[in-house]
C-alpha cells in the first residue's frame, strides 16, 4: 500500500508555479502598431511577463498605460526629462494626468549598429492623486516602426 501512495505522488505533476501578482495597477497593454519612423519604448514588470507601458518619443512624448479596462495616455511633465537620450528615450522623464504621476527612471543600452536598444534595469513609479506610490523593477525594449 505504502509503495502505491508513493509511486502516485511520484506521477502527479508538480503545481505550476503562479506568475507574482502585479505591483502596479495597470493591466496588460494590448499590441500597439508604430507608423513608419515613431519610436516606443516598451516596459514589462520584471516581477511578472505582462507589458505594462509604452512610452512613444517625439516633440511631445506620451506614456500609454491600459487602466481601469482603456487606453491611457499620460502626457510627459515639461522640463522632467533628464540624462543622456538613447534614440530619443531620456533615461529619466515624468508623466502625468489628472488621476496618476508615473516616474521612470531607466537605463537604457542601445544595441550596437544602431537599430534599437534594451531598457536593461529601471524602475516605474505610479504616485496616485491622494499620494500613495508604489514602485515596480522594469525592464524593455526600444524600437522603431
Amino acid at each position: 500500500m505504502r509503495r502505491m501512495i508513493l509511486a502516485a505522488m511520484l506521477l502527479v505533476a508538480p503545481a505550476q508555479a503562479a506568475e507574482p501578482a502585479s505591483a502596479l495597477p495597470f493591466g496588460e497593454l494590448p499590441p500597439q502598431v508604430l507608423a513608419k519612423g515613431e519610436c516606443a519604448m516598451f516596459l514589462w514588470e520584471r516581477a511578472g511577463s505582462s507589458r505594462v507601458a509604452m512610452l512613444v518619443a517625439g516633440e511631445a512624448p506620451v506614456l500609454r498605460v491600459w487602466r481601469d479596462g482603456k487606453l491611457a495616455s499620460l502626457a510627459a511633465v515639461p522640463g522632467s526629462a533628464s540624462g543622456t537620450p538613447v534614440m530619443g528615450f531620456a533615461p529619466s522623464q515624468r508623466f502625468a494626468d489628472a488621476q496618476t504621476a508615473v516616474a521612470i527612471d531607466v537605463t537604457i543600452v542601445p544595441n550596437p549598429g544602431g537599430i534599437g536598444g534594451v531598457v536593461r534595469d529601471g524602475a516605474l513609479t505610479l504616485t496616485r492623486a491622494d499620494g500613495e506610490a508604489v514602485v515596480a523593477p522594469v525592464a524593455g525594449l526600444l524600437g522603431c516602426g
